[in-house]
């Protein structure tokens, strides 16, 4: 099986679509979206209606959409996330609302966990990135593969007596092996809104059969995405940032 796995898309129409296009020609059995289609960005709707349109795919309830439904408060988050999130309530359709209603902040398959931040608790929203919230993650679950999205930076971490965290932030396309015999979390980076640097939209498959993680970053129409998020009224800094990879 050929697994693609993306998250925190954040209502980055241009940069879902890109993600299409590229993983369309790839080969793919399945999807599994780790949540975050809505905040930030323009295109709440679009974003949702894309994701909801792939076949054969799974979605993850991420923060960002829990808040646009009261879920979680939007104002824990930062005033601007604060802002897009009020924004987004109200862009909303009923029959878009009612979907990421009803998505679920985890999903079994097999010997996989995946969910949009620390899967032993989902919905207290915290980043696994560093030594407490990875040790906490493979002490707290069983699955030998826990992928996970929130932090907006592809992320490989491995168990070995410890752990040890195999690459950050690759800047390009990268492959990276399976450690059959250590449980890993992999982080898939974020499809519309990096924060390691690189503008780029990031993805990953998870190809079963080769054992193989193939991390792929693309490039898309980040302007046409400001300018929508400006034309919005939305903060100025939900702009600009696309193009620094903040």
């Amino acid at each position: 099986m050929r697994l693609a796995v993306f998250a925190d898309i954040h209502g980055n129409q241009e940069a879902l679509e890109a993600f299409i296009t590229d993983v369309s020609m790839r080969r793919i059995d399945r999807y599994m979206c780790l949540g975050d289609i809505v905040g930030y960005g323009a295109n709440p709707n679009e974003c949702i209606e894309l994701v909801r349109s792939l076949p054969r795919a799974n979605v993850i309830l991420g923060n960002h959409d829990a808040a646009a439904l009261w879920m979680t408060s939007p104002y824990s988050m930062t005033q601007d996330a604060t802002e897009a999130i009020l924004w987004t309530m109200e862009q909303l359709t009923p029959d878009n609302a009612n979907f990421l209603k009803n998505l679920n902040p985890t999903i079994k398959m097999g010997n996989m966990l995946f969910s949009h931040a620390n899967p032993y608790n989902p919905m207290a929203w915290r980043y696994v990135v560093d030594r407490k919230y990875a040790a906490r993650t493979f002490s707290r679950t069983g699955e030998k593969l826990l992928f996970v999205g929130h932090s907006h930076e592809p992320l490989m971490i491995t168990r070995n007596n410890f752990f040890k965290i195999s690459f950050r932030t690759p800047g390009e396309n990268a492959v990276a092996d399976v450690d059959n015999a250590k449980r890993q979390i992999v982080n898939c980076g974020s499809v519309g809104q990096p924060r390691d640097r690189n503008p780029k939209a990031s993805y990953l498959i998870y190809d079963t059969r080769e054992d193989k993680f193939e991390f792929y970053r693309l490039a898309y129409n980040y302007r046409k995405t400001a300018d929508k998020i400006s034309a919005a009224g939305l903060p100025r800094f939900l702009s600009s940032r696309l193009s620094k990879g903040i």
